[in-house]
C-alpha cells in the first residue's frame, strides 16, 4: 500500500493552511473550501471522501494549533445519525448551518454516560462534561441510564455557558427539563461512530505533537548554552530525533488505520488513539523542558501546547483506559 499522500489529501492539506492563515472564525473559513461537507455523511449532503481525507484536515489543524473540537464533534453527531432507523428530516435547517460553520453540534457522554437523567415524560436534566466551544444547534446526548436522546437546544430549557477548561475556552450545556427524541443507536452504529471519532482524534494529536516537535527544534538550534547550540548536545538531540522517527511511524500507523476503516475493515481504533495520545503528551513534556522557564510563560507555544494536549489527549478516554480497551 502506498501511504503518500495522493493528490487529493495534498490539495486539502494546502487548502487547510491557507485558510489558518486568515483572519475570521476558522469554522466558517473551513466551510468556504467545503469543510466539514468534504466529509460529511451523503443523507446529510455531505460526499462522505471518508476518514483518508478526514485525518488530513484534523492532522493540519493539529499543526496549526487550532484544535476546533467542534469540528470533530459535528462529525461525530452526524455519524451516529446516519441511519435509516433515525428521523432527521426536520434537521434540514441545522445541518445545512452546519456545513456553513455558523452552528455545530455535540455529542454529550462520548466518554461515557453523562450526568444527565430522563424523567418518564421524556425531558432531560442535568449538565455535560466540557465541550469544545461553539454555538450549539444539535446535541446527541447519553443520559445516566445508557439511553440516547436528541436535543435540539431551546433558550428556555438549555443554557450553554461558556467555561474555561484547563486554560482553554470550553463550553457546559445545562438541561432544565429539555424536551428530547429518543435515539435507537445500535451498539454497531454506536462502535463505528467512536472508532471514526477516535480517529480523527489522533490526527489531531499528531498533528500537535509534529508542531511542537518543530518549534522545540527550531529553539535548540538558536538557544546558545556554554557557547554552542542545544542541539548540538547529545542527549538533547537524541530526544528530539526520537520523537521524530516515532512520529513518521505513527503517522503511517494512522493512514493505515483510516484506509482500512474507510474499506470496512475492523480496526482497534483504542489503540491508534492511546498512542497518538501518548505521544502528544510525550512530546509537549519535552518541548516544555527543553524551553525552560520560557517555555512555562502563559504566552509560549510550548506552554499553549502542553495545555492544549493535556485537554485533547482525554477528550475520549485517557491512554489507560484505550489500552485496557485494546488489550480485551
Amino acid at each position: 500500500m502506498d501511504l503518500r499522500l495522493d493528490p487529493l489529501q495534498e490539495r486539502l492539506r494546502d487548502a487547510v493552511d491557507t485558510v489558518l492563515t486568515r483572519t475570521g472564525e476558522p469554522s466558517a473559513q473551513l466551510a468556504t473550501i467545503g469543510v466539514p461537507t468534504l466529509n460529511a455523511p451523503e443523507r446529510f449532503g455531505g460526499l462522505a471522501l471518508g476518514l483518508t481525507a478526514d485525518i488530513v484536515v484534523n492532522e493540519r489543524l493539529g499543526f496549526g494549533l487550532e484544535p476546533l473540537g467542534c469540528y470533530r464533534a459535528t462529525a461525530f453527531a452526524l455519524d451516529l445519525l446516519d441511519s435509516d432507523d433515525i428521523r432527521t428530516e426536520h434537521l434540514s435547517e441545522i445541518v445545512a448551518d452546519l456545513h456553513k460553520g455558523l452552528r455545530h453540534a455535540a455529542v454529550i457522554g462520548a466518554n461515557g454516560p453523562a450526568r444527565v437523567r430522563v424523567t418518564p415524560d421524556g425531558k432531560l436534566w442535568g449538565e455535560s462534561e466540557p465541550l469544545p466551544r461553539s454555538t450549539i444547534g444539535l446535541c446527541v446526548v447519553r443520559a445516566g441510564d445508557g439511553s440516547w436522546h436528541l436535543v435540539l437546544p431551546e433558550t428556555d430549557t438549555c443554557t450553554v455557558e461558556s467555561i474555561e477548561h484547563f486554560g482553554l475556552p470550553a463550553s457546559r450545556v445545562r438541561f432544565d427539563g429539555a424536551a428530547a427524541e429518543r435515539l435507537p443507536i445500535s451498539a454497531a452504529r454506536w462502535e463505528r461512530a467512536l472508532g471514526a471519532a477516535r480517529i480523527r482524534q489522533a490526527a489531531l494529536l499528531l498533528g500537535i505533537a509534529y508542531r511542537i516537535v518543530d518549534v522545540a527544534r527550531t529553539h535548540v538550534n538558536g538557544r546558545i548554552q556554554s557557547g554552542k547550540p542545544l542541539a548540538q548536545r547529545q542527549t538533547v538531540a537524541h530526544r528530539l530525533s526520537a520523537l521524530l522517527g516515532e512520529a513518521d511511524g505513527w503517522r503511517l500507523v494512522l493512514h493505515k488505520a483510516a484506509w482500512e476503516f474507510d474499506r470496512g475493515e475492523r480496526r482497534d481504533t483504542a489503540a491508534v488513539l492511546a498512542v497518538a495520545a501518548e505521544h502528544a503528551r510525550l512530546a509537549s513534556r519535552t518541548a516544555l523542558q527543553l524551553h525552560g522557564v520560557r517555555g512555562m510563560l502563559a504566552h509560549s507555544t510550548a506552554a499553549n501546547v502542553y495545555r492544549i494536549a493535556a485537554v485533547e489527549s482525554v477528550r475520549l478516554g485517557t491512554p489507560a483506559a484505550l489500552w485496557l480497551e485494546a488489550a480485551r
